[in-house]
């Protein structure tokens, strides 16, 4: 088994729930590895009800905490999910992005289940 695969296992055993890919609509506020504030409109990749991962243009050291907005679009109006949160990992995406995962340190996502007919 590779280094890759390693990682990749104990990143999923660590995560405590499960992950939905779903680009929803994020602003994220806070401030870069030097200090720097920022706000950015971005998506996520995915998101759980105690974190999300998503790209930004911001260098963000890990450890950071970041405002955090979730647009959720439901039934033709927008309903925010406003919390803060803490980033756990930073991997370089391209030239100049990279992909943040967090864990929500305020509110956690509400989730929804599916009624059950009977």
């Amino acid at each position: 088994m590779s280094n890759s695969e390693n990682r990749q296992e104990t990143e999923t055993e660590k995560r405590r729930q499960h992950r939905i890919g779903v680009s929803l609509e994020i602003h994220i506020a806070g401030r870069d590895r030097h200090g720097i504030a920022f706000e950015e409109m971005t998506h996520s990749t995915d998101v759980s009800r105690g974190g999300c991962s998503f790209r930004t243009s911001h260098e963000v050291a890990p450890g950071a905490e970041l405002e955090i907005e979730i647009i959720r679009h439901i039934t033709g109006s927008q309903s925010p999910f406003l919390t803060r949160c803490v980033v756990l990992r930073v991997s370089p995406e391209n030239p100049d992005g990279w992909l943040l995962g967090v864990r929500f340190v305020g509110p956690h996502f509400p989730t929804y289940m599916s009624e059950s007919t009977g």
